[in-house]
């Protein structure tokens, strides 16, 4: 009997920590990150209406939106799955498509507060984003994860 209880309790703990590891796995997976100078958005970076346009700038290892009708620029959260390529000096889009210094580019999102980014990346990339905040209202660029970003090179 003893033999058992003993095998069920391993079992139970196997199973808890299996749930647990895979819980953390999961969590990591949404929760962003950063590339280079790329700040990854989580998977659940979508629910805003704005339209989310500029000139990509790179300054000081910080990506910002140079908006086209006023002197601000954004620092950018970009969809899940985006990576910096450092061959060739850009931000490579889920699709493949690269984005170049100079690049115009455009999508749905949103500009939440520098203090305001839980949702949309994780401690490294709000870290990050707070380094390289540039604009009046301390704001940031994020597209959302479902929607394409148009590329004007």
């Amino acid at each position: 009997m003893h033999a058992t209880a003993g095998r069920t309790s391993r079992t139970a703990m196997f199973r808890a920590f299996a749930l647990s590891t895979a819980l953390i796995l999961v969590l990591t997976a949404c929760a962003g990150s950063v590339d280079g100078p790329v700040i990854e958005g989580s998977r659940r970076t979508d629910g805003t209406d704005a339209l989310v346009e500029g000139t990509l700038q790179i300054e000081d290892g910080c990506l910002y939106l140079g908006h086209p009708d006023t002197d601000e620029r954004y620092p950018v959260i970009w969809p899940n799955g985006t990576s910096w390529d450092e061959d060739e000096s850009g931000v490579r889009l889920p699709d493949g498509t690269l984005v170049h210094e100079g690049n115009r580019v455009s999508g749905g999102g949103g500009y939440p507060y520098v203090f305001n980014l839980g949702r949309y990346t994780n401690s490294e990339g709000q870290e990050l984003a707070r380094e390289c905040v540039d604009n009046t209202y301390d704001e940031i660029a994020v597209f959302n994860s479902s929607e394409d970003i148009e590329v004007q090179r």
